[in-house]
């Protein structure tokens, strides 16, 4: 299992994460008690089994192809009065086997195939075929038994950093690897469990994918402004216009934290703050803003979540136009 969601998804996990990941996902009665010990499984057993730890990690689809019947039963109950539904399933299975590489020659390109159908039988028709082929290859990218996979990294990301590493050796301008994005998503109430700087690069990373123009601050002595951010088309003299001071914890965060940062925006000119936190304000916070109007904005737990939800990988694949 850890090598498959090491192919899968480019994470490298222990016997411990998969142990709890189990645990966590509904599915501790499949997992072996005894690690040295011979265990006989079924193969549709196995595959389940696989379906949920690739959930628990973060694929998109691993969930509804584990929990849907098979790709042509929904159809036939979707779209029981097109006519002509048997005769389009039965062209576009046909028509799978000689798919085109797209331009970049990384995946099936179903184009031709969606005009084909389009022309014949028309739009529902075409809705039936992008269905059927959408189901196929959420399968085929998910499945135990095959070597297909969404991405293709470049290397090995070990899950334990999110937890231990005060390093983000990542590509120039990004903040925050998506294959986190995606185990968070499917583990939210790991966010207090992750390091305080990891949790820094999730929220830096976030700003940048609104658009923004962003600088994460060096972790340590930064006097209580973690990120700030910039409009892209600001001059590169101009005052931050935002400033975001992270707390990772399980504590509510008081009112002393955003009178700081209120201070900061104030000093730096900056034109609001943030206060980003695994938990909540307190509820003296929140006062204190209200009262003396800073211009500050709370992001919780749940806002976390809803980013997250936003940030996470897209259920796409192998036939997808431009893999996208």
């Amino acid at each position: 299992m850890s090598e498959f969601l090491g192919f899968k998804l480019g994470l490298n996990v222990s016997a411990e994460d998969l142990a709890r990941a189990a645990s966590a996902h509904g599915a501790s009665e499949a997992w072996p008690d005894d690690m040295e010990a011979m265990y006989r499984y079924r193969s549709e057993a196995l595959e389940y089994l696989a379906l949920t730890l690739l959930a628990a990690f973060g694929d998109p689809d691993a969930v509804g192809v584990r929990d849907s019947p098979p790709a042509i039963a929904p159809l036939v109950r979707e779209f029981s009065e097109f006519p002509a539904l048997e005769e389009v399933l039965d062209h576009v299975l046909q028509g799978l086997k000689g798919l085109p590489l797209n331009d970049r020659g990384d995946s099936l390109d179903p184009r031709p195939l969606l005009r084909e159908v389009s022309q014949r039988w028309g739009a529902e028709g075409a809705l039936v075929a992008v269905r059927l082929m959408g189901t196929i290859n959420a399968r085929v990218t998910s499945s135990l038994w095959s070597r297909v996979r969404r991405t293709q990294h470049d290397s090995m990301l070990d899950l334990r950093d999110l937890f231990a590493s005060e390093s983000l050796p990542l590509p120039l301008g990004i903040f925050f690897d998506q294959r986190f994005i995606d185990y968070l998503d499917a583990n939210i109430g790991d966010l207090p469990r992750m390091h305080w700087r990891q949790f820094e690069g999730l929220v830096a990373e976030r700003l940048r994918r609104e658009g923004m123009k962003v600088e994460l601050g060096p972790g340590r002595a930064d006097d209580g402004v973690d990120v700030r951010a910039w409009d892209p088309s600001a001059p590169t003299d101009a005052p931050a216009v935002l400033l975001v001071q992270c707390k990772r914890t399980t504590q509510k965060v008081d009112r002393v934290v955003v009178k700081a940062l209120a201070a900061d925006v104030m000093f730096e000119g900056a034109r609001r703050g943030m206060v980003a936190t695994t938990s909540a304000w307190s509820p003296g916070a929140r006062a204190t803003v209200e009262a003396r109007s800073y211009p500050l904005e709370e992001a919780n737990k749940a806002t976390l979540a809803e980013w997250l939800a936003q940030m996470r990988t897209p259920g796409t694949g192998l036939w997808l136009p431009g893999g996208s």
